[in-house]
């Protein structure tokens, strides 16, 4: 069984004048992004636009999703860092007290 379709919610007159606005920018995340918007909102699936902007199904689905959940922001390209510390990186080095020969610091 495949995966549940899922489309963009309806767009108003403004987001859908923005995101055909996009269409015609520099930034080829943006345009890409408003590109599988668009086909939503006319219907189609992930697994039909996802050969067309060369990404996998599950990306469209993420950007789908996103859209959704945050609007035009959506298609602006957000911070690559992770958004958690790992290990080593949650306390600051301590310094280790080392004895000298001669039992002082």
């Amino acid at each position: 069984m495949g995966k549940e379709p899922i489309f963009v919610r309806p767009l108003t007159d403004a987001e859908r004048g923005e995101l055909e606005a996009s269409l015609r920018e520099a930034d080829a995340f943006a345009v890409r992004r408003a590109q599988i918007v668009l086909a939503s909102a006319r219907g189609e699936t992930a697994g039909a636009i996802a050969p067309r902007v060369g990404f996998t199904g599950q990306t469209v689905r993420g950007v789908i999703h996103a859209y959704n959940a945050r609007g035009l922001a959506a298609l602006r390209a957000g911070s690559r860092r992770p958004h958690t510390c790992h290990g080593s990186r949650r306390h600051p080095l301590r310094r280790r007290e080392v004895k000298d020969d001669y039992g002082g610091r």
